[in-house]
């Protein structure tokens, strides 16, 4: 019976130190900066705050890399959060909102290492496709997030809270595809079916702007106050010199749609679209040139990380592509 009872007691002891292992405290092996394939997320919109870089996506994902996009890491988001994010905007290097499906909307004060969320509609489905900022008189941002169905919100403390804009001419419940704010408390609505709006004051009096070009307008860049360029299906590009009073079409060769856009600081004009598609202007905005198309794979978003150098957002996820 010894050599059994010895057995017995051996086993309690190997039992018992393998417990003190497994819960004492010891160095854990460090995590790979990437959480996620950034070549697996579907990117729908991407930002620049300081030197950090940000992107949103398919699932309520959303990426930051402070090493130019070398690295990329998951910030902290609700767990409930898994609605697709379409744009990421930033009033200041702390302060940003991000805006999405079920008119989802998420606000970040630590420049986007976590987010909280501020709005989701549990009644609606429509996402909110874009927003911009406009610094007001008083302390904090005018924020405004556009969407579906006219979907027109407005936030006058830098994201907090959000209501419902008046009813805008000649939205008629149409698609409000991007906002974007310009020199001077300019902004600039564009949507569906050649949908122009421009407010000269930061959105309190808006009037409509007539184009030559009745389809969908996904995207718009203020090169000045007056200097205006507006872009979308079927290769269509406009530019306007006096706000959006008279518009001329710009050849671009293609015919492919144009999702996103950005004004490099060398000046030249940068448009991103169907099929992998770049397009650069060198005299901005009258001419395009064709830097790369081809593939399946379409492209929504674009910034500039250092000279010549673009980081570009889409269906494949990030990469960086050097003009």
């Amino acid at each position: 019976m010894k050599p059994i009872r010895l057995a017995s007691l051996a086993m309690v002891i190997a039992v018992a130190a393998a417990a003190v292992y497994a819960f004492a405290p010891r160095q854990l092996p460090p995590f790979a900066a990437t959480a996620v394939r950034v070549d697996r997320v579907h990117i729908n919109g991407i930002a620049q705050v300081g030197p950090r870089l940000l992107a949103v996506g398919e699932a309520g994902h959303i990426l930051y890399s402070d090493n130019q996009g070398a690295q990329w890491r998951e910030a902290v988001r609700p767990a409930q959060t898994r609605s697709t994010l379409n744009q990421v905007l930033f009033s200041d290097t702390r302060n940003g909102i991000a805006v999405g499906h079920d008119g989802t909307i998420l606000k970040t004060d630590n420049g986007g290492v976590s987010w909280r969320q501020v709005r989701f509609d549990d009644q609606h489905s429509e996402p909110l496709l874009g927003a911009a900022a406009v610094a007001g008189n008083q302390p904090g941002t005018t924020l405004y997030a556009v969407g579906s169905f006219g979907r027109f919100l407005v936030s006058r403390d830098s994201g907090e809270t959000w209501a419902d804009v008046a009813p805008l001419p000649k939205i008629d419940e149409a698609h409000l595809n991007a906002l974007v704010a310009g020199p001077g408390k300019r902004l600039m609505l564009v949507g569906e079916n050649g949908l122009v709006l421009r407010s000269p004051d930061g959105g309190a009096h808006w009037d409509s702007s007539t184009l030559p070009y009745k389809g969908s307008i996904f995207g718009a860049l203020a090169l000045s106050a007056d200097t205006w360029l507006v872009y979308g299906m079927r290769g269509n590009v406009l530019r306007s010199s006096d706000f959006g009073a008279s518009w001329e079409p710009i050849q671009t060769g293609m015919q492919t749609s144009f999702f996103g856009g950005t004004r490099l600081q060398d000046g030249r004009i940068v448009l991103v679209g169907q099929g992998g598609a770049i397009l650069v202007s060198d005299d901005l905005g009258k001419s395009f040139r064709i830097h790369r198309v081809g593939g399946m794979a379409s492209l929504t978003s674009i910034v500039e990380i250092s000279a010549g150098k673009v980081l570009v957002g889409g269906e494949a996820g990030i990469a960086v592509e050097t003009l």
